[in-house]
């Protein structure tokens, strides 16, 4: 049996309807999160959803998305899908922990830009996350994000066809899907606006204390508060996602080819090779540093 291969660690959540727990491999001695889903007593449409997730991620290979291992359905009637684990948690969690002390606009355009790639990622293979929000975006030890949570993500028969759903969480739902218009690509592209918001602010985009102001907010399409601290370009951006009409939103491809994310993307995959370089370096002050210098010669050199 499958099961027996993992070694139980601790629990790490619970959801609607299903488990979440840290486990270690018995014989790569990895670890890895597996999502037990019990099927028992669901609906028809939850139990689509649940082995949708286990059969789209299985599709998937993104640096940015959770990566997948393997699934099976136990003799005990439960849902197994077995993902690879993130260790720096959520970007919910990660926001909570700055203490209402805002993060450098690099690091904000670093995690934007990563959510980016890994949504025209899905977009080019005709599908819509519908569940984009920040406790659905995970962090590895080294602050690389890996966006999750595809249970409910739809695959479009083509780049036309629109999804008709209400469905989502309501902080990062679009207007179009309040009102009970058919959406498509351009709800993600909201909920991303949404998610870049919130990192640069530490605050919802549209926020109320009842479901009712919150619904009138966002199909209001009133624009929140946009950000002071951070450069006129990335604020631009944040406004075009917030966009009241979908067709006014950019697409995903579009806002990295935009100048000032092409910028900050090379500057991230430099980033990310010199990370890359030293998670497989020893642990040495005086490695690292000289390793730092010869990256450092060898960037001025190239200008």
């Amino acid at each position: 049996m499958p099961l027996a291969a993992y070694c139980f660690l601790r629990a790490v959540g619970k959801g609607s309807y299903g488990e979440v727990s840290l486990v270690r491999h018995r014989h790569d001695s990895k670890q890895y999160v597996i999502k037990k889903l019990n099927l028992k007593n669901v609906s028809s449409r939850e139990r689509k959803a649940a082995e949708q997730e286990a059969q789209l991620l299985s599709q998937l290979k993104h640096p940015n998305i959770v990566a997948y291992r393997e699934s099976w359905q136990g003799e005990d009637g439960l849902l197994y899908i077995v993902m690879g684990f993130c260790e720096g948690g959520d970007l919910y969690h990660k926001l909570k922990e700055q203490k209402g002390k805002l993060l450098p606009e690099n690091q904000v355009v670093e995690w934007f830009v990563q959510i980016a790639m890994a949504l025209q990622y899905l977009h080019e293979k005709h599908i819509l996350h519908r569940d984009l929000k920040t406790q659905n975006v995970f962090l590895t030890r080294t602050n690389i994000i890996k966006v999750g949570d595809l249970g409910i993500a739809r695959v479009l028969e083509n780049q036309y066809d629109m999804a008709s759903t209400l469905i989502g969480t309501p902080y990062y739902m679009s207007p179009e899907l309040f009102s009970n218009k058919p959406y498509s690509y351009k709800s993600d592209v909201w909920a991303l606006g949404c998610c870049v918001y919130e990192m640069a602010t530490l605050k919802h985009a549209f926020n109320a204390k009842d479901m009712n102001s919150l619904v009138y907010r966002i199909i209001e399409g009133k624009l929140p508060p946009m950000p002071r601290d951070y450069s006129p370009q990335l604020v631009e951006i944040i406004r075009t996602m917030l966009s009241k009409k979908p067709e006014e939103r950019p697409s995903v491809k579009s806002i990295l080819r935009q100048p000032y994310i092409k910028q900050q993307i090379s500057l991230f995959l430099e980033a990310t090779k010199i990370k890359q370089l030293l998670e497989l370096l020893p642990n040495l002050p005086l490695v690292r540093s000289l390793t730092f210098s010869l990256l450092r010669n060898q960037k001025l050199n190239e200008i």
